[in-house]
């Protein structure tokens, strides 16, 4: 069949138009796609965001922290180009601004890595200090603290290792709950010593103790070994059952299992009131449990007073410590306000006069007591005040033994001698600074290895004293203020050569270059013979400031296993 000729014609004019159509809808959408750089590098900047939150998640930064970011990327990616004929602008545009936002969400998620880390480490500092300074009280009581100074030797690599937020958090609780066992360490020991009188009186009466004394040294053995507050726990509750077992399996024992009971009752009930504790209640108690055990109880009469004598002796071992960390506080706080009453500094440079042991005072260790004291609930919490009073007050009298010291600053003080005996310092290396002499010795397995002097912290912001293990180290590093400028105690941004961290919150040894004089009397106003005069005229911030050339020695010289002692 023909096709009319106008038929032929209306079909090439369709033909030629779908062509033009069709090379025309390609060229729209080439000039509408933009420029394929920009998406590209809107590609790359999303796939950077997505690695790096995956990147945040895998370190342990949490998911909280991570959601508004997640949230906003996933908005995002909803969106579209548009479309825009014969202008490519508003696509290119687009593709701009996409990756503007990736861009800024990225360094949305390295801010929050990096705010993260910097205080999950601050955490595990701080509870490493905790950990440190408890294991050093009870190594003081002579404790078995053996195996708890090993898992210090370990958190201390784990903490110089330690890179992630995950690192730092898992230090902080395995460090805390050895602190918690530390706590609960005395209880533990003195349940074993009642547990080996209930022996030697058991003993003494030829009773046969072997059953109970093969537990006594599985007891002892678990004791040296336990590392953790479960482990104390477990240890606890074991002695407790194998009361029960003697009462069980031995009628003729209770009696002396009691009696060594009530003895200790008594005793501690002395103990209460020497710190001022009312003892009617207990005193009731005792009379009571004593009466009773004379009688002639039968097994289950036995189980019952011993289970009155533990309920109640649990209450008196908790008021004597609530009453003996009282009073300690008590009596610190007023040797200290006493004895810098009576030793008051005169300061020729401005007339003024200033107590010499500020530092463990309210603006030093003495407000940290305070709050230790107020915060306590438990008997953990008390027994660890009543630690760190006794602690501070050997503290503060070497300090106040020192200050009479009339030898020179660079030659051994019999001070230092005792308290590295106290804290059992004479193995390894020690930096002890002495408040009164303004001095730093340097101490390596008890022998002397170099002194020289230094500057403190002012009378407002004392250095504290204390032992205190080594928590950072910076060579260089720049000191930022922390307060506003409008506080007297705001300094600009302050490069510091060497600076090594002996308690969280910023207080660090380190060098001073902007001050020529150095000894006692440079922790209060004073004129520096040629330093800077903004910077020099007075104490530090709490740091202990140490001239240039010695501290470049110090943080050459020390490590992070050096102890720091300041009294």
């Amino acid at each position: 069949m023909r096709t009319p000729h106008n038929t032929r014609a209306l079909s090439s004019i369709a033909q030629a138009t779908c062509t033009v159509l069709l090379l025309g809808s390609m060229f729209l959408l080439s000039a509408c796609g933009g420029d394929p750089a920009l998406q590209r590098r809107a590609q790359t900047k999303q796939a950077q965001l997505d690695s790096l939150l995956t990147h945040a998640q895998t370190i342990g930064i949490a998911p909280d922290d991570l959601q508004p970011v997640i949230q906003q990327t996933q908005q995002l990616e909803k969106t579209h180009a548009p479309i825009a004929l014969f202008d490519a602008s508003a696509n290119s545009k687009y593709y701009q601004n996409l990756s503007k936002q990736y861009q800024q969400l990225t360094t949305r998620v390295h801010g929050i890595i990096a705010h993260t880390t910097q205080q999950t480490r601050q955490q595990a500092q701080d509870s490493m200090q905790q950990f440190q300074t408890t294991l050093k009280q009870r190594s003081a009581q002579h404790l078995p603290t053996h195996a708890f100074t090993q898992q210090l030797t370990q958190e201390q690599k784990q903490l110089k290792a330690a890179r992630y937020p995950k690192d730092y958090v898992a230090i902080t609780s395995r460090t805390r709950d050895a602190t918690r066992a530390l706590g609960m360490l005395p209880e533990a020991a003195a349940r074993m010593d009642t547990f080996k009188q209930t022996l030697d009186q058991m003993n003494g009466n030829h009773l046969d103790t072997s059953w109970l004394q093969d537990q006594y040294l599985a007891d002892e053995q678990v004791l040296t070994q336990a590392t953790t507050a479960a482990d104390m726990q477990h240890l606890n509750g074991m002695i407790d059952l194998q009361y029960m077992q003697a009462v069980v399996r031995s009628i003729q024992a209770l009696p002396y299992i009691l009696e060594a009971k009530l003895k200790d009752v008594a005793t501690r009930i002395k103990l209460l009131q020497s710190y001022g504790g009312n003892a009617t209640v207990y005193q009731k108690q005792l009379n009571a449990n004593t009466t009773q055990l004379q009688q002639h109880l039968n097994m289950q009469g036995y189980m019952t007073l011993s289970q009155t004598i533990d309920k109640e002796n649990g209450q008196l071992g908790f008021g004597i410590l609530k009453s003996e960390a009282n009073s300690l506080v008590e009596q610190f706080h007023s040797e200290v306000d006493s004895w810098g009453s009576a030793h008051m500094y005169h300061d020729t440079f401005n007339g003024q006069s200033y107590s010499l042991d500020t530092g463990y005072g309210d603006p030093g260790i003495g407000s940290d007591l305070d709050g230790y004291l107020a915060s306590a609930v438990t008997p953990q919490d008390f027994q660890q005040v009543v630690t760190l009073a006794n602690n501070d007050t050997f503290n503060l009298h070497l300090f106040e033994a020192d200050y009479r010291d009339q030898t020179s600053y660079a030659l051994v003080h019999q001070t230092d001698m005792q308290v590295l005996h106290h804290y059992n310092l004479l193995r390894g290396q020690v930096i002890v600074i002495s408040l009164a002499q303004q001095a730093l010795r340097v101490y390596q397995n008890g022998e002397l290895v170099r002194g020289f002097q230094v500057t403190t912290g002012q009378a407002a912001l004392p250095s504290l004293p204390g032992v205190w293990p080594i928590q950072a180290r910076e060579s260089p590093t720049i000191f930022k203020s922390s307060e506003p400028k409008s506080s007297p105690y705001w300094y600009p941004d302050t490069p510091i050569h060497y600076a090594i961290l002996y308690h969280a919150g910023g207080y660090f040894i380190h060098d001073s270059w902007w001050r020529v004089d150095y000894g006692p009397g440079t922790q209060f106003p004073h004129n520096d013979s040629g330093g800077d005069k903004s910077f020099a005229g007075t104490g530090s911030h709490g740091c202990v400031n140490v001239p240039l050339d010695q501290a470049a020695w110090l943080y050459a010289n020390t490590n992070w296993q050096t102890q720091v002692v300041i009294y």
